[in-house]
């Protein structure tokens, strides 16, 4: 059961953008955005390689003050600034890697709190039922991680550094296009060519699911049908993990009524798979 919470998010940085072209100069960039952000509403977008791999996952808020707040993995932050700082070119936008602030979350009753402290704030943007993302000083709340990740694991968000790794995924592998990630009618972005095919050709290879189990799953535990591997939990909470599988193994699995397994124990995918 999803419990309330508030916590500071201590994998996660930020990034300050301000100036004239702040909201401009990444546009071209970065899978969404990051024209379009308001202050009501926090927006997710990624960065991709050129060969359309994930490098970093980002939440971008309005900063009230006419530049952009980004939430960023803390352990990509520094080659994020170097990044960006070369994307700049001539525009007119300063990037600061802002370690006076943190990214703190919050659900339930920890929300009124959450906005008190808030430079920035908005519903999570991948899913409301995860609760609120803010920036905020650093000091904030403790870290108190358990509810926060029970929260997007069961709302079906996967995230870096709990999920996956630099360049290591394709953009669809963690669902990003089904989270509101990914704009494929904006325009020109890193890795866009890769992204937009797959996106054309359809047939998902592989997508983050949602599994339910009685047992206890973690990383790494092996998910199957019969003997066909599907793939691997990729983090996990009481009763639900995320597992990146195959998806065109598990259609034809469910199909031919294998047994679905999780390290051996019975399992059941939550996601309608119809729908991907």
């Amino acid at each position: 059961m999803t419990q309330d919470y508030l916590t500071t998010l201590p994998d996660r940085a930020v990034l300050a953008i301000t100036g004239p072209d702040a909201r401009s100069f990444l546009q071209r960039v970065i899978t969404h955005g990051p024209e379009g952000v308001t202050p009501e509403r926090a927006m997710l977008s990624a960065l991709l390689t050129p060969q359309g791999k994930v490098l970093a996952d980002l939440i971008i808020f309005d900063d009230g003050e006419g530049g952009l707040f980004f939430d960023v993995p803390a352990s990509e932050a520094e080659a994020l600034l170097k990044r960006f700082t070369l994307y700049r070119l001539r525009s007119d936008a300063a990037l600061d890697l802002r370690d006076d602030l943190s990214v703190i979350a919050a659900r339930g009753e920890g929300e009124a709190e959450l906005r008190t402290v808030a430079l920035a704030a908005s519903p999570d943007p991948r899913h409301t039922a995860i609760g609120w993302r803010a920036i905020a000083p650093a000091g904030g709340p403790a870290s108190d991680l358990d509810a926060y990740h029970t929260a997007r694991i069961t709302a079906g968000a996967p995230e870096m550094s709990a999920d996956f790794g630099p360049s290591e995924v394709f953009s669809t592998d963690v669902n990003h296009d089904l989270l509101g990630g990914i704009d494929y009618k904006k325009g020109c972005f890193v890795g866009q060519e890769v992204a937009s095919r797959m996106h054309r050709k359809g047939g998902v290879r592989k997508r983050t699911l949602r599994l339910s189990s009685n047992t206890q799953a973690q990383p790494g535990d092996p998910v199957q049908a019969g003997d066909v591997s599907l793939g691997a939990v990729s983090s996990a909470a009481p009763g639900c993990a995320l597992a990146r599988l195959r998806v065109d193994r598990l259609k034809d699995a469910l199909a031919d009524g294998a047994p679905l397994t999780l390290g051996g124990a019975p399992v059941q995918v939550i996601d309608d798979l119809d729908a991907l």
